[in-house]
């Protein structure tokens, strides 16, 4: 016989229920582990690396609190968590907002500020999704040229053993090389972000090193990942950590008696690299026309690019036809010259590209670099709506006279059809575009990159315009090297880092006034100080015109000028 409820009992039962409810009310608690949260307190801002379902928790139901340095509470109770949203998370009286990611983050710990030289001794931590934590003691030091008036710095780091003894130290970061040295890129002037990513990684599936057979490891290019960094604990946001351009990266023959493999880097614009000019060399300078020395480093020698610039320049016809396949790799100039075209990489003629050579009679070929200021847009991030023309140096104007049956320009025609049925397709490229700007935007990186750069907003018509920009280019290149670069002539833009815009701008260092000279029926002037601030900003037309630039303080500034097909940016002094 069942025994009826007596009122203890169901007081007891009462009391469990009402202890259910209060227990499912109060929500689960995360924690996380020290290493894999980073707080801002600034920015108001934490960032958690942690794989969500790795996140140690007392239960299951809404999730009301996170444990990190302090317990926090969430201001509205979640029932998942994603990459893609954030959190609004309280401690006493201050509000944060909370975010997970995928992207591995970097602590950067210093004591003084970060130059450009000399480099200063830090800390460093980086934690991935994985679990694994990678901690040494680093040096640090701004880099670039340009792109160090830009707020959001990029950094070159150095791995050390320790702080003492201040002995280099390699390490492998994320699946890439092994090595002591390594860069982080701001990529301030990529307008999301993701230009000089897919471009590296379209030119590695363009190109491959022609010794490969010998040095499996040898590698044209460089591979790049995303990365969050702080700085002391402030967030700097989104950053690009790549491997670097070097002799151990190409696997160039090392010095040995003499000079055996070489490097040489386009620094600037001077003739030499884009071969428009032949200036002596001074072997105790590592400058040279514009090439800066890299390798080897035990022996400064400019000789031997010397001759080749001279071969280029002045060699007759019919020696430089015969011999120049010897002296430089047709395939790699073939390449790099689609790849030039293909992103317009206006800024890449002949700066912001490396020359190399294996080793002692072997022949140079061309390593791309810092490929910012393409498919669409320039060096300062702008758009540069232009996808009509061809670019070139003085080596491509020569080498594209050569019509032989197995020559440049055949050669160059063979390799556009067979590119265009596999990689150098609206498809593929746009796909990288998609995947790289999606994996960002799933993780709220675009978001958080605003937090620590107010001027910077994602603009998700960039995407349309990269397509509407490549779809226009690859018909352009369709004809320019189809059928037509075997059998008529090509017209060449030997432009060095900007568009052959017809503007002229004087005097130059300025004081009262400048005079601009235009071809353009209209055209808009923005002079910029080297912080990006805008100081001046009009609209012209006609000619000539004389813009008063007396209110403007004395100093370095960028003067733009541009109209609806082109843009032209040089440095102005104002005294």
């Amino acid at each position: 016989m069942q025994k009826p409820f007596t009122p203890k009992s169901i007081i007891i039962i009462f009391s469990l229920i009402i202890l259910a409810i209060v227990d499912t009310l109060a929500g689960v608690t995360l924690t996380v582990p020290t290493e894999f949260y980073h707080i801002d307190d600034k920015k108001d801002l934490i960032l958690v690396n942690r794989n969500i379902n790795d996140i140690d928790t007392d239960g299951e139901g809404n999730i009301s609190e996170i444990v990190l340095n302090k317990k926090y509470s969430f201001i509205t109770p979640v029932t998942t968590l994603s990459t893609a949203n954030s959190y609004r998370v309280r401690f006493e009286e201050s509000t944060y907002t909370l975010y997970f990611t995928q992207l591995p983050v970097i602590q950067i710990g210093v004591k003084k500020e970060i130059m450009d030289s000399p480099s200063i001794y830090a800390g460093f931590t980086m934690s991935e999704l994985t679990g694994a934590v990678t901690e040494s003691a680093i040096d640090i030091e701004t880099r670039g040229a340009f792109s160090q008036t830009f707020p959001k710095k990029s950094y070159e780091i150095g791995f050390l053993t320790d702080t003492v003894t201040a002995e280099s130290r390699d390490m492998r970061l994320l699946q890439m090389r092994t090595d002591n040295k390594w860069n982080l890129q701001a990529m301030y002037n990529e307008p999301l972000r993701i230009r000089s990513k897919v471009s590296n990684e379209l030119w590695q599936n363009i190109h491959q090193i022609y010794y490969k057979d010998k040095e499996p490891e040898a590698k044209n290019g460089i591979d790049i990942v995303y990365v969050e960094l702080f700085i002391n604990e402030e967030y700097k946001g989104v950053y690009a950590l790549s491997e670097r351009v070097d002799r151990k990266q190409l696997k160039l023959k090392k010095y040995s008696n003499g000079v055996k493999g070489e490097l040489y880097k386009g620094d600037n614009w001077g003739g030499a690299v884009t071969f428009t000019a032949l200036p002596p060399f001074d072997n105790t300078s590592l400058l040279w026309g514009g090439f800066e020395y890299k390798h080897p480093e035990e022996e400064t020698d400019w000789s031997r690019i010397y001759d080749f610039a001279n071969f280029v320049k002045n060699s007759p016809n019919e020696e430089f036809y015969r011999d120049y396949q010897k002296k430089f790799h047709l395939n790699n100039a073939v390449d790099y010259f689609i790849f030039l075209n293909l992103s317009r990489a206006i800024d890449n003629t002949g700066k912001n590209v490396y020359i190399a050579k294996y080793k002692t009679d072997d022949p140079y070929y061309y390593v791309p670099w810092d490929l910012d200021g393409v498919f669409g847009t320039n060096w300062q991030g702008w758009d540069v709506n232009i996808t009509n023309d061809i670019l070139s140096n003085g080596f491509y104007d020569r080498l594209m006279q050569d019509r032989s049956a197995n020559g440049f320009r055949a050669t160059v025609n063979r390799r556009w059809a067979e590119l265009r049925s596999s990689i150098i397709t609206e498809e593929f490229i746009l796909t990288k575009f998609k995947k790289n700007h999606d994996y960002l935007l799933n993780n709220n990186v675009y978001e958080r990159e605003n937090k620590a750069w107010s001027a910077f907003e994602r603009d998700e018509a960039q995407l349309t315009y990269i397509s509407t920009w490549l779809k226009n280019r690859l018909n352009y290149l369709d004809v320019a090297f189809g059928s037509a670069l075997v059998t008529s002539d090509v017209v060449l833009s030997t432009t060095n880092n900007q568009t052959n815009a017809s503007f002229d701008l004087y005097p130059n260092p300025a004081s009262d006034y400048l005079i601009i000279t235009s071809s353009a029926m209209a055209f808009e002037l923005i002079i910029q100080d080297l912080n990006g601030k805008v100081v001046l900003k009009s609209s012209f037309s006609g000619k000539t015109n004389k813009i008063a630039i007396h209110q403007i303080k004395k100093g370095l500034y960028i003067a733009t000028v541009k109209s609806d097909k082109n843009i032209k940016t040089q440095k102005l002094l104002i005294n």
